[in-house]
């Protein structure tokens, strides 16, 4: 649970950096030095932390290779919510086999 909250952090910041992107800042060092963009680099840096804390805590290096694919549900999801935009079919059935994929790899 605690790797699958990492990815979801990380999933959460891609979602801050790109609502950063689509704003308006007054300057070019504006776009970079800015508080969504501050915090994102911040939860990028804990979800790494979690991935390294997990790994020296006897979680294999394929399964976490594995549950990082869950950033590719958890980043349209978000989008969804967050940012209003619309999920296609084919994302929608993107997002279905790497579910399966997981749960299969895990039976």
């Amino acid at each position: 649970m605690i790797v699958i909250s990492g990815i979801f952090a990380c999933s959460l910041s891609q979602l801050l950096l790109k609502r950063s992107a689509n704003g308006r800042h007054q300057t070019r060092i504006g776009e970079i030095v800015n508080p969504l963009v501050i915090v994102a680099y911040s939860v990028f840096l804990c979800s790494l932390l979690i991935n390294i804390w997990a790994m020296r805590n006897g979680v294999q290096l394929k399964e976490m290779a594995l549950l990082e694919s869950l950033g590719y549900v958890f980043v349209p999801l978000l989008s969804v919510v967050l940012l209003k935009e619309h999920v296609s079919q084919r994302m929608g059935w993107g997002i279905l086999c790497v579910i399966v994929g997981i749960i299969v790899f895990y039976q």
